[in-house]
């Protein structure tokens, strides 16, 4: 029997080895990039199972688009002194970019802008220009505060959540981002419309941010409670206390919802989840809690609930 040639077997060597490369090279890109070390709550994250196989980017679908929405979802590095908005800053932020898009000036390839570069400088607050990734900070109160999209949440036919594209569709609740809805005052009167979205990212969330919820599906309450039962806008009875937060994050553009609709104050449209723009804080950097008692804010994972 003849023997293989020395080159055969290094040609033979080379193809297995690149076989190899091009098996285990997806799989290598699955670590999240940003490392423990260098979010902005580094001192009180906490590694997931999530930081080890789900990137910045969320779960594959060869969409250039949604890979960029999904990096600036994930977005931990922002800096710069946080820019102090209100409520009316993010409906103008709202009303700026659609602007811009009927001027063709955003453009979108299916429901994704084509270029995120062209959501920056779109309103200048205090001298600051404003636009995604801008690092910002919002005093409101709690309207809601719920695990978005896991097994224990589900739709109007009864079938349960499967997770989220950007964070690699997981339906479990660490794997999944917890949904803030802030209401400019917490009255039980307020609209949903007129609320603002922020998002705790499952990427190093801490402990304590794990607990930021506020009770209301009972499942994840049995398995995790909440820190926020009777202490949100929504549904509040008399006795309730909506907790006063400040929020720190970057803009993100959330081109996957839409908006209420008004005319001046008048709501003519519901889109799910409602709020006032598609602006949101996300990912979230740093939560405050207004303490009524020390009469100054705190740093969530110092605060007590009484």
């Amino acid at each position: 029997m003849k023997k293989p040639s020395a080159k055969l077997l290094v040609l033979s060597l080379l193809t297995i080895m690149l076989a190899f490369v091009v098996i285990a090279h997806p799989l290598a890109q699955q670590r999240f990039e940003t490392p423990i070390s260098q979010v902005p709550f580094a001192s009180i994250a906490v590694h997931h199972e999530i930081d080890d196989r789900c990137p910045s980017t969320g779960r594959r679908d060869n969409n250039i688009y949604h890979y960029a929405q999904n990096a600036a979802k994930n977005n931990f590095t922002a800096k710069g002194k946080p820019v102090k908005l209100s409520f009316d800053d993010f409906t103008n932020m709202q009303k700026a970019t659609q602007k811009k898009i009927e001027m063709e000036q955003i453009k979108f390839v299916g429901k994704y802008p084509a270029d995120r570069t062209q959501l920056t400088n779109l309103i200048k607050v205090k001298g600051k220009s404003l636009g995604e990734g801008t690092l910002v900070s919002l005093e409101a109160y709690v309207f809601r505060s719920f695990y978005a999209n896991t097994k224990f949440s589900h739709d109007d036919q009864g079938r349960p959540a499967t997770g989220e594209a950007v964070d690699c569709d997981s339906p479990e609740l660490d794997w999944n981002d917890i949904h803030i809805a802030l209401s400019a005052n917490p009255s039980a009167d307020t609209d949903q419309c007129t609320t603002v979205t922020a998002e705790i990212s499952p990427h190093y969330r801490p402990v304590v941010w794990s607990k930021f919820h506020d009770g209301l599906n009972a499942d994840i309450e049995n398995i995790l409670p909440g820190l926020l039962q009777h202490r949100v806008v929504a549904q509040q009875k008399a006795v309730d206390q909506p907790l006063r937060v400040r929020i720190t994050g970057p803009l993100f553009y959330d081109a996957s919802h839409k908006p209420c609709e008004f005319n001046g104050n008048n709501v003519t449209a519901r889109n799910s989840p409602e709020r006032r723009t598609i602006w949101e804080i996300h990912p979230i950097y740093r939560i405050q809690v207004y303490d009524t008692a020390r009469r100054r804010w705190v740093e969530l994972d110092q605060w007590s609930p009484t």
